[in-house]
């Protein structure tokens, strides 16, 4: 799991003894959250129980760095990341059939994008047609790796490359702004020039103050907020919807309500 690999790391290169105490105590409320998702059986209640304990357990002061003794932890630590979020969404799917799928890839990294020829010359054309690919930034996201063959007609050989597609990519924030919509249009827009089908879901505990995201101009396809109102815990509810979001993508079924207040999801309808 993502988050179990930030403290398995820190871990082992942490040399204040104190503050590999407080990562023992932060990796204990951590089992209990993977206990949950081990014990789950389909639901997710246990699960968003647990994460709510071990988000309230980090928020511990003490865990915050202290000028005068030097122990605790910088707020960029990634023990305050919100990977904690890329576990919540892996537990959703590892539950999809999609995912054992030949050639699926499910986790941290890389998709290609901007596929072109661009031969040296035409009169080059017959022998080296030059194909090239980038990669995008790494996210979290779904893909299918698939196999690219092609030649110039007449000619015996195949030139063969591997390349990924996003069928869905994942951003989490605790708090999602403005000032980030840019940004994620952009990567909504790699992703659908990799894929036209590819769906860009945006995972936020909240958002910031009097701000609602219109989605109409963007290439974001939804954004989910996981607490609902002045709630700050993570709701079942939300998690549910999610769920049902994921499942209506990968199935092609859009059911969903576009109402923040009852589903915590804003979804943008094309």
């Amino acid at each position: 799991m993502f988050y179990n690999e930030i403290l398995s790391k820190m871990l082992n290169e942490e040399p204040n003894p104190v503050n590999k105490m407080y990562l023992h105590e932060i990796s204990i409320q951590w089992v209990k959250f993977s206990k949950a998702v081990e014990e789950s059986n389909g639901s997710n209640k246990e699960i968003v129980e647990m994460l709510n304990v071990f988000r309230d357990a980090i928020t511990n002061n003490k865990y915050k760095f202290n000028k005068l003794n030097s122990n605790g932890f910088i707020n960029e630590s990634p023990i305050f990341s919100v990977n904690y979020l890329h576990d919540l969404v892996y537990v959703i799917m590892k539950r999809q059939s999609i995912i054992d799928h030949t050639g699926i890839l499910w986790g941290c990294g890389k998709f290609n994008m901007n596929y072109t020829f661009s031969p040296i010359s035409f009169n080059t054309l017959e022998k080296d047609l030059q194909f090239k690919q980038s990669t995008s930034p790494e996210v979290l996201f779904l893909g299918q790796k698939i196999d690219l063959q092609y030649r110039a007609v007449g000619k015996r050989n195949f030139e063969k490359h591997e390349s990924i597609l996003p069928l869905i990519v994942f951003h989490t924030f605790k708090t999602l702004r403005k000032e980030n919509m840019l940004y994620l249009d952009n990567l909504a827009g790699l992703s659908k020039n990799a894929l036209s089908k590819s769906r860009t879901i945006i995972l936020t505990e909240k958002l910031e103050k009097d701000f609602i995201p219109d989605l109409s101009p963007t290439n974001i396809d939804h954004v989910c907020v996981l607490t609902k109102g002045s709630n700050k815990e993570i709701s079942l509810e939300v998690v549910g919807e999610l769920e049902k979001l994921i499942n209506e993508i990968l199935n092609e079924e859009y059911t969903i309500s576009t109402n923040i207040l009852d589903t915590g999801l804003i979804t943008n309808r094309r």
